[in-house]
């Protein structure tokens, strides 16, 4: 669908460029030079790429269209909350610092096709893991841990997102509030945003990728023994085979 909007697009510019040059030579009563016609069409046509090239390299490097990053960002954040809240499905959000910067396409990668990569406002990598919990989540970190160079993760979950919220979030009469998806979204963001602004300014030198729970102030260990101390767990149940199939499916056509 993507490319053939491209296509449409190129068409267009391509179409009004000739009807600007004829424009142009009839206007002046110029003869149409058919070299400096396809000079000016080739001349479009590079300009057109290279506004596709700056549409792609945006969410790569986190430097061109930050706005349009941001409003996708919060899309599709709110639509596995969303999706996790009606199916009761696990979703695990994390916050992945590197010791220098690092390509989304590199670790997206590296991580199931299921998995969503984005790069946030704050500069660190905002991973999205539908399906896993937290201890699930470990080994995949493991295994980027090994071929990128992670500082740090601040993980964090729905059920514990919704925890949080709820031990805040009592209406009038005294019962627990059911937060909504931007709601837990906002929420997110902020906890996060504050959390690595704490590790920033007072982390230590050290080679190993540490690993910090969102809502646990004091805890953090390093990733080797945080998997072992999961090694053990028994797997979380998951959803439907059939609904876990469909928000697949959708979750791959964003």
């Amino acid at each position: 669908m993507r490319t053939i909007h491209y296509s449409i697009r190129l068409a267009i510019v391509l179409i009004m460029t000739s009807l600007f040059y004829g424009s142009v030579t009839f206007l002046f009563h110029q003869a149409v030079q058919i070299p400096a016609l396809l000079t000016l069409l080739f001349i479009a046509f590079c300009a057109e790429r290279l506004w596709v090239l700056l549409e792609w390299i945006g969410p790569v490097v986190g430097t061109a269209n930050l706005e349009r990053q941001e409003r996708n960002q919060k899309r599709i954040v709110e639509y596995l909350l969303q999706c996790s809240l009606r199916y009761d499905s696990s979703l695990v959000i994390a916050a992945i610092r590197g010791k220098k910067r690092m390509s989304l396409h590199v670790v997206s990668h590296l991580l199931r096709k299921t998995d969503i990569v984005l790069r946030s406002s704050a500069g660190y990598l905002l991973v999205l893991m539908p399906f896993t919990t937290i201890e699930q989540a470990g080994f995949a970190f493991k295994r980027l841990s090994t071929q990128l160079p992670i500082k740090d993760i601040v993980v964090t979950d729905v059920t514990m997102l919704q925890a949080v919220m709820g031990s805040q979030g009592t209406g009038e009469d005294g019962e627990m509030r059911s937060a909504t998806p931007r709601e837990l979204r906002k929420f997110c963001f902020l906890a996060l945003d504050a959390k690595v602004a704490s590790i920033t300014s007072s982390e230590d030198e050290t080679n190993a990728p540490v690993v910090y729970r969102l809502f646990e102030p004091e805890a953090s260990e390093s990733l080797q023994s945080w998997l072992e101390a999961f090694s053990h767990s028994k797997p979380a149940s998951d959803v439907h085979p059939e609904v876990r199939e469909e928000i697949t499916n959708i979750i791959a056509s964003l």
